[in-house]
């Protein structure tokens, strides 16, 4: 019994001498170290490189390459803002000063078609009398195909085709002449020379000849005037004066 005891007592006390060597042993095969360096101070392995990268070289890869990528963004932002207006399409809207100054209102819109080709779309109208004896009253439209001679679009020289119709009621003197329902039709051939006076800005002067065919009645030039005649008259002359101020878009 005695010898039962002294051999229990002997187990348990090399078991407990034995956790000490235990605890030693497992602290060689994986020590614990603790840091006080930074995250991105710290080594990461790169399984791409096949080698361990230190974190930090990593970040500041990602920092110069998120800087590349603002740095080209400001660069494509900033060359769409300074495109010139030379480099887009060519468009205008114009009003002839010429026509105004007598009282026919007016406004005309060009637009590019082609790289040396303009569509030019006029439209004027008055529709009032400037004094009881003599007035104007017209509505009338004069597209025009331009061809520019510079390198440029919508700048220097240009040679046009143009068509015109238009209704109309003139009083001149004792005289009153209004088309028949039949409106007043022909075409004619201008040139042109567009100035640049800023960026958007320019003047536009024009002078065209042409035909015009138109079929009118004759009255005596006051309230409700007899009826004089029925004419057709064949034009040939200037179809188009043109002091145009412009803006481009």
């Amino acid at each position: 019994m005695r010898l039962k005891r002294r051999f229990l007592h002997t187990c348990f006390t090399l078991a407990v001498a034995a956790l000490p060597l235990g605890a030693m042993a497992q602290t060689v095969g994986k020590p614990r170290i603790q840091t006080s360096a930074l995250p991105e101070e710290t080594a990461v392995y790169n399984p791409s490189a096949k080698k361990t990268v230190p974190a930090k070289k990593l970040v500041q890869a990602k920092q110069k390459e998120e800087a590349r990528a603002s740095e080209k963004r400001k660069k494509d932002k900033k060359e769409k803002k300074t495109v010139s207006v030379s480099d887009r399409r060519y468009m205008a809207l114009k009003t002839n000063i010429a026509y105004d100054a007598i009282g026919v209102l007016n406004l005309d819109y060009e637009v590019q078609v082609h790289s040396r080709m303009t569509v030019d779309i006029p439209v004027m109208w008055s529709l009032w009398d400037a004094k009881p004896d003599k007035a104007l009253r017209i509505a009338a439209i004069q597209p025009e195909l331009r061809w520019w001679m510079g390198q440029e679009t919508g700048k220097g020289h240009f040679f046009g085709l143009h068509a015109h119709v238009g209704w109309y009621n003139l009083k001149w003197d004792d005289r009153r002449y209004q088309d028949t329902g039949r409106p007043l039709a022909g075409a004619g051939l201008s040139y042109g020379y567009k100035l640049p006076l800023s960026e958007h800005w320019g003047a536009e002067f024009t002078v065209g000849l042409g035909y015009a065919n138109m079929k009118y009645d004759t009255y005596y030039n006051i309230d409700n005037g007899a009826q004089i005649d029925t004419r057709v008259r064949h034009y040939w002359g200037p179809t188009k004066v043109g002091v145009s101020l412009v803006y481009r878009f």
